[in-house]
Order: C-alpha cells, then structure tokens, then sequence
C-alpha cells in the first residue's frame, strides 16, 4: 500500500510537467496498461497500440537516428532503456496520458507520441525528438529533481533546439522576438518546482510562443559560449541545481544573461 502511495506521488509530480494536464487525470493515466502495444519490425523499441501502425512505422525508422541526435546534443548516452508508445489516435492519446488530445507527444513515466500525427507526418522526426530530450534528463535526474531542480523553460527550450524545432512549429522565431520586445514574454526561473510548476499560461502565453522563446534563449546560450553551455548541462545531469550550475558556466546569473539575449533582439541580432 505503501509502495502504491508513493508511486502515486511520483506520477501526480510527473504530471505537473506536461503543460494543459491535470495532476489526478494524468496520474490516473498513467495506470492505464500498455500491453496491447506490439515491437515495430523496423525497431522493437517503438511500439504500436493496435491502428497506430501508420504513425508508429515512421517512428521505428526515425528512433535511432533521434536517440542518437539527443545523446549527442546532451553530452551523454540515455541512463535507461528507451521505449516509445504510439497511440492509435488523439483520444487514445489523450487517455493514456491525461493531456489534452491536441498534443502529439508527452513523457508521463512512458514517452507516447499521438496517433494525431497522421495529420502532420512532417512532424513526427520532431517531435519525436522533443520528446526523448526529456526522458533523456528525466532518467538521469528522476522525478523529482527533474521538475524541482529545472524550469520549465529550460526543459522545453533544450527540447526544442534538440528537436529542430518540434514543439515550436506554429511560431516564428521572428514572431517571438516581437513580442519579446513587446514585454510579452517568458520570464526564466533559475529552479524549478516539484508540483507548482510555471508553463506557458504563466506568463500569459500559448504553448507555440512559450516554446519558441525558450528554444531561442536556450540557443542563443550555446551560441553564446558553446563549451560553457557544454559544462552547463553535464553539471544539470549530474544533479546540481540549475542556478549554481549556470553560474559557474557563465560567471553571471539568468536574468542577466536573458537582458544580455534582449538586448541582442534590440540589435537586430539573430536570435538562434
């Protein structure tokens, strides 16, 4: 009874990660057995809920090639095994996970890409990717440091980059920096938290415009000093706090470095 309490926990904690769910609707989610999920040929560890094949086929492909692209971006091999479950369709997705149905991917203990896919094909390598970029520092740091030691920001801006940019695809990086410029913007925490977590809708925001300005601030910080971003992130996968970790990449602290970042959009500077 205990052992169940305390996965509960976890999962309620999980949750509080992915942007637009419940807490209680994802933790009841994420009880939900995926053992009708069959091993694509083409990569056993892609696998398929029975009418997702259409989707989970081009994920099977496209799995090696991203697993390889995040451990590269990341600096270290995945700490665990690597499984993505496809769906079968937008509802289904949306049952196994507790999130909206209008989102294609999410890490809820399990990665899952939706079955909703099919209607953006082009999206799916991306996504994919995004996605594996958070169970990559998910199994390093666990649940709970993941979400009490990184903001949100962090998580998705990395994710992004990584990505090429999945997640930010309906936003322009020119369309962000207006309204950056505009003051309608992120404003990047140097911790995370446990279950009060900042998203999007924190900051007035829509996940495109939330996940694009991330993504440029996150580039523009390995733009900037490329080997610190380097020490950075192994020092953030070891388990050391975001704050102390940037601070001894860098020599300065976030906010003075994302002035630095908007002074360069003043500039007319390329933001990634």
């Amino acid at each position: 009874m205990i052992r169940r309490l305390l996965y509960v926990v976890m999962v309620l904690a999980l949750a509080g990660s992915v942007s637009g769910c419940g807490l209680v609707r994802s933790s009841i989610a994420s009880l939900k057995s995926t053992a009708d999920f069959v091993p694509m040929a083409a990569d056993a560890r892609a696998l398929a809920e029975p009418g997702s094949e259409d989707v989970a086929v081009i994920a099977a492909k496209e799995l090696s090639g991203a697993i390889a692209t995040v451990e590269r971006e990341q600096y270290r091999p995945f700490a665990g095994p690597v499984r993505v479950y496809v769906t079968r369709d937008e509802e289904s997705f949306a049952a196994f996970t507790g999130v909206a149905k209008e989102v294609r991917g999410a890490v809820i203990l399990k990665l899952f890409l939706s079955g909703g896919l099919r209607k953006e094909p082009d999206r799916i390598k991306r996504i994919l990717a995004h996605e594996l970029s958070h169970l990559h520092l998910g199994q390093r740091l666990g649940i709970y440091g993941y979400n009490a030691s990184l903001p949100s920001w962090f998580q998705e801006g990395l994710a992004v980059i990584v990505s090429s940019g999945g997640g930010a695809e309906k936003m322009s990086e020119a369309g962000a920096a207006k309204a950056i410029l505009q003051g309608k913007s992120l404003i990047p925490e140097d911790t995370g938290s446990f279950f009060f977590k900042k998203f999007a809708a924190s900051y007035g925001l829509k996940p495109p415009m939330f996940y694009r300005q991330s993504g440029m601030f996150v580039s523009y910080l390995r733009r900037h000093d490329e080997a610190g971003f380097r020490t950075l992130l192994l020092a953030v996968e070891e388990g050391r706090g975001l704050r102390e970790s940037f601070k001894n990449a860098y020599g300065m602290g976030i906010e003075e470095a994302w002035q630095q970042f908007i002074k360069q959009l003043k500039q007319g500077g390329a933001a990634s």
